[in-house]
């Protein structure tokens, strides 16, 4: 017995000396609504152990923070990572489909690729977390939303965290080019969603009435009419937020909105809906008839309504390629007024919340490290992320985009 207490000892001692420490010290840390500047932080084997004053001297790494900031890892809400490399390339585009019967069963995760050079790309710059979200193409359903983990290697968390709708003009043209008829064809599929989990086994044997939708279709839906998962409406005009949000009511539906152009004019019914709301706060020009009301402090005036603010970079590029420019979107924000904490939460602690992701994205003593460390302030773009850390794992700085630098680049004589 003494033995066995001797040989436990001996491998405890051993696997805490092993146990790699990092210290950064002065640094400015942002973790969700607070910030600590110039602050120490002490990290060993992964997790955070020490924060402020109270940390050790030494480390196996001591890092100098001075001028520098940690954030908690970027999270985009809406890209396409994993399920697209070459956007011109239809062979390689996964996140929609031109098969009428897969709408809202069209899972992403099942296409996730791990081995795509856009995760490192994105990686080395801060973003740890993104949801990877489908495009409405047959229908007015999308698919459902994946969560993934950009770590080494990358991983879907979570395979199905909300369903994704399309309620803009160009999900008008998948019904009939008519709002009036999107929103008939929308109670329709509700209604058959909610008929199909009543007589599940009916349904199934075929002795239940004719569906708007297919099985699997409806199968998946019925997260939805439970309330038990979000589902993700992209809509931009004002009056059409209304309506989805009376829809949303009505059927006793968990929403989150998407895009929100418009919100602004309808912040104060958003908020007492309780609805949090996925954006990217670049967006001010009246692009379309239903962004005519597009401004660049809309992030400011919804946040100051109440409503939970999660950011992302919409544009095709912006959104996935270079993902990680979310953060351009979050300084842009600022600059329009919204306070920074608010900003930083909006790309970091507010989805992991928002969207249940067993992730530890605040910055704080017993939490594993998800985080980065900035060259400077973590919105100004010309600050590099020098430190990331994901699920408490030092990430390499590596890339294929840095290693055709490499390949290719002669410095000038």
């Amino acid at each position: 017995m003494k033995y066995f207490t001797r040989l436990l000892l001996l491998s405890l001692l051993t696997a805490n000396a092993s146990a790699e420490s990092i210290l950064i010290k002065n640094v400015d840390i942002y973790s969700g609504s607070k910030t600590l500047p110039s602050s120490h932080i002490y990290i060993v084997d992964g997790r955070i152990t020490a924060l402020g004053e109270a940390v050790p001297e030494t480390a196996d790494r001591v890092i100098d923070g001075s001028g520098k900031s940690i954030s908690p890892g970027l999270f985009n809400a809406e890209t396409h990572l994993g399920a697209v490399e070459v956007s011109a390339i239809r062979q390689t585009v996964d996140f929609y489909t031109d098969n009428a019967e897969v709408t809202a069963s069209l899972k992403v995760a099942d296409a996730f690729n791990p081995n795509s050079t856009l995760l490192p790309h994105n990686r080395i710059h801060g973003l740890t977390h993104a949801l990877s979200v489908p495009e409405s193409n047959s229908g007015l359903f999308a698919g459902q939303v994946a969560l993934i983990e950009l770590g080494n290697p990358p991983r879907v968390l979570n395979d199905s965290v909300a369903v994704a709708m399309e309620f803009s003009e160009y999900g008008a043209s998948l019904a009939g080019n008519s709002r009036a008829a999107a929103m008939a064809v929308l109670r329709q599929n509700l209604a058959d969603a909610i008929d199909f989990s009543a007589n599940k086994n009916a349904a199934l044997a075929g002795q239940r009435r004719e569906y708007s939708l297919s099985l699997a279709d409806l199968q998946a839906l019925e997260p939805i009419i439970k309330g038990t998962q979000p589902l993700i409406v992209k809509v931009h005009r004002a009056s059409d937020i209304s309506n989805i949000l009376k829809l949303a009511d009505e059927y006793a539906i968990k929403l989150i909105l998407s895009g929100v152009m418009e919100g602004w004019m309808v912040a104060n019914d958003i908020a007492r809906a309780n609805v949090p709301v996925i954006m990217d706060p670049i967006y001010n020009l009246p692009q379309s008839y239903e962004s005519l009301g597009a401004r660049l402090d809309n992030a400011k005036l919804l946040n100051d309504a109440g409503v939970t603010l999660i950011f992302t970079g919409m544009s095709s590029s912006q959104s996935t390629h270079n993902a990680y420019l979310v953060r351009q979107s979050a300084g842009n924000a600022v600059a329009n007024g919204l306070d920074k904490n608010s900003a930083i939460a909006a790309m970091t602690t507010n989805p992991t919340s928002v969207f249940n992701a067993n992730v530890s994205t605040d910055i704080k003593v017993g939490a594993i490290a998800n985080l980065v460390l900035w060259g400077g302030d973590p919105l100004e773009m010309t600050s590099e992320a020098e430190l990331v850390m994901i699920n408490g794992e030092q990430i390499a700085m590596a890339s294929r985009s840095l290693q055709l630098r490499d390949r290719y680049f002669k410095a000038a004589p």
